[in-house]
């Protein structure tokens, strides 16, 4: 049996493509919502999810916590912007038979800015997003990780990400991330530097755009990275900003 779990809030605009996807491959579909105010939730109990209510902490735990209300023995995290495909969702069915893997690894095609990313580290995104309920969890404050008590197996074929859709929208993502991050290092004793904001600003951009291939991407491919360079520039001045409080 396959959950497919999703964490959401405020996703009406989205949501409805990535459960219309799950009606061919999902058993059971969890919500776990951290207080949505527009019509997530009227969506979600359309298509038969199960919509349960938690407070927002850290995407981590939130993940394993809607993992923790599914019947299945199989977990398949999705997020409210992506789709599965037909072509996934088969080879999703045949995965999940196997006695040689406790999880499996899915790539994403994720679309950005109203174009497809191939590189600038945005591709091929490998991650595990399908494992055994009692073999893996969530690890990670922000950029979580789902950890696996096994073998790790690859699927072919791609979830379908359509990510930000505008500038605007990706800065604010990144102003909430980087916020997250922030605490996350504050947390861990790590300590401001002026040099190491520069280094790590400076070293992100030139990763995804030259030894990442961002500039063949284009014109998104520069602005991408140059946006990603602003983001940990602002982790680091947020870091900051909580030691001086």
């Amino acid at each position: 049996m396959i959950t497919a779990t999703i964490i959401t809030l405020n996703e009406e605009e989205q949501i409805g493509n990535a459960l219309k996807s799950l009606q061919r491959i999902a058993d059971e579909i969890i919500i776990a919502d951290s207080g949505s105010v527009d019509k997530t939730v009227e969506i979600a109990k359309k298509f038969g999810a199960k919509v349960f209510f938690r407070k927002f902490d850290n995407f981590a735990s939130q993940k394993n916590w809607a993992a923790s209300k599914a019947k299945g023995n199989w977990i398949l995290s999705l997020d409210a912007d992506e789709e599965v495909p037909e072509e996934l969702a088969e080879e999703i069915r045949n995965a999940v038979k196997t006695k040689q893997y406790e999880g499996f690894l899915i790539g994403r095609r994720n679309f950005i800015l109203g174009k497809e990313i191939k590189y600038s580290r945005w591709s091929p995104d490998n991650h595990i997003w399908l494992w055994k309920k009692d073999k893996g969890k969530w690890v990670g404050d922000v950029h979580e990780e789902v950890l696996i008590e096994g073998r790790v197996g690859q699927l072919k074929n791609k979830k379908i990400h359509h990510s930000h859709k505008s500038v605007g929208e990706f800065i604010k993502s990144n102003d909430r991330y980087s916020s997250l991050e922030a605490q996350s290092l504050h947390s861990e004793g790590v300590k401001f530097s002026f040099w190491k904001m520069i280094w790590f600003a400076k070293f992100e951009f030139l990763l995804r755009f030259i030894y990442k291939l961002g500039f063949l991407d284009g014109l998104r491919g520069f602005i991408l990275c140059y946006l990603m360079a602003i983001y940990k520039l602002t982790v680091w001045i947020k870091l900051w900003e909580l030691q001086k409080k």
